[in-house]
């Protein structure tokens, strides 16, 4: 579908709007060169910048001086100068700069702005020791002030409600309300109350220069009227719905009475993120709105308004005064007079005038590459409705929808008007907010999908969006729900994506003026190619019968049969495992799964190889093989404080080009080929589980750097000097994988499979600890749970948090899986547990595999693979319920390939089923 997806777009009347007058290439490839190569999907979150706009500032600094606008030097006062120029800017933008009725606050950003509204509304509040009379504090006995706040809302408006307490326990009525619940108010509430005129539309004089503080106070005690607030969001940033702008005229109709008035808070960030907010009529304008000027612009980053009307300016109590915001004041008594502007009064200490420079030229620069700023929303909506319409297309096999697009259905609306929603810029911005299930209804981990998407260089955004309304409404998430999936361990940006067969959060693209077709024709491709199920993935395939025991499966044949229910690989020994993605066949090697366990980490000092038991934190390092591009993608899961996963240190990082070096790195993140093999001068001996083996080292500083950094440890990254070659890069001359070459070569291996186990002497083996494979049952997983629970009375100690710190943020549980026994494949389909222990030759598709020995376990079952957290109760488990004769541990068998038996190219898969033969035959 994706391949015509452009040509019909640009063909048909839907493109409206779209690119500028053809000219959307040009300024992509002109003002944002580093979009090059990038498909970024995440505008809601920030959009970029344009060169244009970057040079500017920059000759602007280096020609221009500066300084701290609180002076009248010369420096300081072209400082101010630019400061009221853009605040200017600001009014146009908005249009409300005719007659003075409007004020500009600059802020850090758009939550800073609501704080600030917060903190200065003239509540009317319930006194704490009052509260059970049902006296309230203030003149007006009896009213309180009301919060009402969408549901829809970002965290940040909901974070108003931590004012209905102030410190001293006076008390505000807090609500939280659906855009059905407000619209069911607004219709039916009475208007016999309301004055003719509720609000005096005028600017308010400035106040005098003898104001105090305290004089302010008593004016507003005078002030008999109780204010209450309705705070909405323009644009959802979860789903993009848009609500009604009209709303603040009508809450004031409505519900404004002679002694209770209501005020509106609009949060527009979101919204002016593509499209233009006219507040030229004033009294149909919300009286406070709130903005970010980086979703608008790209650049400046630490700088947002609150757009507020000058006539509440008396209504308004100032608390805290910071440097810059009084006129004049006494230090030995409690006087203050504070500035008379609102800006003046409220811009507490220095402002960040350096970004206020760059927001004077963003508006221009708008211009100068776009024309005018209102030819964005066509763009936008024209590539919005495509996206959307290609998404809804995206059908599995048997007809189940790929896409779990979270959009508003209102039944009794007419038929059609659904697929109208989307497009219509007064219904919609350019969001999309979704899941993705598998053609058997089960959902697709959002992580996986942005996982999946870095490594194309797709830039989206996952999680929950600091919009806990929309979350829970949309994943059906209950209150309890959310508590519960806290006490599981569960937090806003960890990694666990589904929890009692609900997602935790989800999937959102959006779209900014920069977008093109091909993001769409791109992004649209990437979800055919790696999510949407072409026939049934969960379908047993059969194979020939290779081991003579078709007799057995056919007696089955009422049961799900026995298959791979995961194939693992570990690049690196000792570090975190890659699974190999459902439907895609992974080669074999002489020494194993190709790639599996064929880097180590050496310590920098004593040479020896080093492991999870010493070191466990080695968890939490994962490499991942990327055969088609013939790279090692090498990550951690370490967030810096104070980051959100999905920004700076969690997000997508660009795939570079590997030219002239075949090492690049991130600050997360190491991309090395996959041909790149270290010199022979680095050549030399370590000690791996006993044995003495070659091994040849990374020499490149950001490499070892960069492992030594994380784990704290000098190290180097070594590499087992063999030929496994990546098969779909093995033959230049040859378009197609060629797994038979890359298992034909390899060099003479300096380790073999342990003499305990019943193989072959001279089988080889890399840097496995005993064997080439490892194979464990979903079914002994379970009963070594159960085991466990038992021991801890019931308690299932392997759940419970096994961190005791208080800081819940850095609570972790230890989350016992199949995951702790490190297998290369774990089964599923087996009727009890341990059945393993009795196969002697098992097929998995077309490939057959020797039978062993079992595995001695070690402490390292004890490791949490997620948190590299300890807990000894499978250790403790395993000890009383799977010791041999000699004191050693079992668990999972040990596995050798037979290549004489079994079909090429040698190659497994999530799926294969399999045979078992109990007795083996010559």
């Amino acid at each position: 579908m994706s391949a015509a997806l452009k040509q019909q777009f640009l063909e048909s009347k839907d493109s409206f709007g779209y690119g500028y007058n053809n000219t959307i290439d040009t300024i992509r490839q002109e003002q944002y060169p580093q979009l090059k190569d990038a498909i970024y999907l995440d505008h809601a979150g920030a959009t970029l910048p344009s060169q244009h706009h970057l040079q500017r500032f920059t000759a602007d600094l280096t020609t221009n001086l500066y300084a701290n606008p609180h002076s009248k030097s010369p420096s300081s006062q072209a400082t101010s100068a630019r400061v009221e120029s853009a605040r200017q800017k600001v009014l146009e933008h908005f249009k409300a700069s005719i007659h003075g009725e409007w004020d500009v606050i600059f802020t850090a950003n758009a939550t800073a702005g609501i704080k600030l509204v917060g903190d200065a509304f003239p509540w009317t509040r319930r006194s704490k020791s009052s509260a059970t009379s049902g006296a309230t504090a203030g003149t007006n006995a009896g009213a309180v002030s009301k919060l009402k706040i969408l549901r829809e809302a970002h965290t940040s408006l909901v974070g108003l409600r931590g004012l209905a307490l102030d410190e001293e326990g006076g008390s505000i009525d807090v609500e939280t309300m659906t855009p059905q619940g407000l619209e069911q108010l607004l219709a039916t509430s009475s208007a016999k109350d309301r004055r003719t005129s509720t609000t005096s539309h005028h600017p308010s004089p400035p106040l005098s220069p003898s104001s105090s503080a305290v004089h302010l106070v008593q004016e507003n005690e005078k002030d008999t009227t109780t204010y209450n607030l309705y705070a909405y969001p323009a644009q959802c940033n979860f789903s993009g719905r848009r609500f009604p702008l009209s709303w603040t005229k009508r809450i004031k109709d409505t519900l404004n009475t002679t002694t209770s008035k209501n005020l509106v808070l609009l949060d527009a960030a979101s919204y002016v993120m593509t499209s233009e907010l006219d507040l030229s009529d004033l009294q149909s304008s919300p009286d406070f709105v709130v903005i970010s000027f980086y979703k608008m612009f790209g650049f400046p980053t630490g700088l947002g308004a609150v757009i507020v009307k000058t006539e509440l300016a008396d209504k308004l109590r100032k608390r805290y005064f910071g440097g810059g915001t009084v006129s004049a004041i006494a230090s030995d008594e409690s006087w203050q007079v504070y500035r008379p502007s609102l800006h003046g009064r409220y811009e507490d200490g220095t402002l960040n005038y350096l970004d206020i420079v760059a927001l004077d030229m963003a508006f221009e620069n708008i211009r100068t590459i776009y024309g005018s700023y209102s030819n964005i929303s066509p763009h936008v909506t024209a590539l919005h409705r495509m996206l959307y319409r290609a998404m809804k297309t995206l059908r599995h096999y048997n007809d189940a929808p790929l896409c779990d697009i979270y959009v508003e259905s209102d039944i009794n609306i007419d038929n059609g008007m659904e697929s109208r929603l989307v497009g219509n810029p007064e219904m919609y911005g350019p969001i999309l907010n979704f899941n993705l299930k598998r053609s058997n209804g089960k959902w697709i981990g959002y992580g996986d999908v942005e996982r999946l998407a870095s490594m194309k260089n797709i830039h989206v955004r996952t999680g929950g969006f600091c919009n806990p309304g929309s979350m829970q409404r949309w994943l059906d998430l209950s209150a309890d729900e959310v508590k519960k999936n806290l006490e599981a361990g569960h937090v806003c940006w960890d990694d666990t994506d589904i929890l009692n067969g609900k997602p935790t959060g989800s999937i959102r693209v959006s779209l900014g003026a920069m977008s093109t077709v091909d993001d769409i024709v791109q992004f649209i491709a990437f979800l055919e190619e790696y999510f949407l199920d072409a026939s049934d993935p969960d379908a047993i395939v059969p194979s020939q019968d290779l081991i003579g025991e078709l007799d057995e499966i056919e007696s089955s044949s009422t049961q799900v049969p026995v298959h791979v229910d995961s194939v693992v690989i570990y690049p690196i020994k000792s570090c975190r495992g890659y699974k190999i993605p459902r439907g895609k066949a992974w080669p074999i090697a002489p020494h194993g799964l190709l790639y599996d366990r064929e880097w180590m980490l050496v310590d920098e000092v004593t040479g020896a190889a080093m492991t999870q038991k010493r070191y466990p934190r080695m968890c939490m390092i994962q490499a991942e093989i990327l055969l088609e591009q013939n790279l090692m993608v090498i990550k951690h899961d370490q967030v810096e404080e104070g980051k959100d996963k999905a920004g700076e240190n969690g997000g997508v990082a660009k795939i570079p080009e590997i030219m002239d070096s075949n090492i690049e790195s991130t600050k997360n993140k190491l991309y090395i080929s996959l041909d790149e093999m270290p010199t022979a001068a680095t050549e030399t001996s370590t000690r791996v589980c006993g044995d003495c083996t070659t091994v040849v080292h990374y020499t490149a500083p950001e490499i070892n750097e960069w492992f030594s950094r994380f784990l704290g440890k000098p190290c180097r990254l070594a590499r087992q000097p063999i030929a496994s070659q990546n098969p779909l890069h093995s033959s230049a001359s040859s378009p197609t994988p060629d797994i038979d070459r890359a298992v034909s070569t390899s060099s003479p291996s300096s380790r073999f499979v342990k003499s305990h186990l019943n193989a072959p002497a001279g089988a080889p083996i890399l840097l496995t600890n005993e064997s080439p494979f490892l194979l464990i049952a979903d079914k002994s997983v379970e009963q070594v749970r159960d085991w466990v629970d038992e021991q801890d009375e019931g308690q299932g100690a392997v759940r419970r948090l096994a961190n005791l710190s208080d800081d819940l943020h850095k609570r972790q549980r230890h989350e016992f899986t199949s995951d702790s026994f490190r297998a290369n494949f774990v089964t599923k389909g087996q009727e009890v547990a341990f059945e393993e222990d009795h196969w002697t030759r098992i097929q998995i598709g077309d490939q057959v595999f020797d039978i062993l020995g079992p595995c001695r376990r070690c402490h390292m079952v004890t490791i949490d693979q997620m948190t590299a957290m300890k807990n000894s109760d499978v250790f403790l488990a395993l000890s009383k319920n799977r010791k041999g004769a000699g004191g050693q541990i079992f668990f999972g068998m040990h596995m050798l390939h037979r290549p004489d038996l079994s079909v090429a190219p040698f190659a497994v898969k999530v799926g294969d089923m399999i045979r078992t033969r109990r007795h083996a035959t010559s």
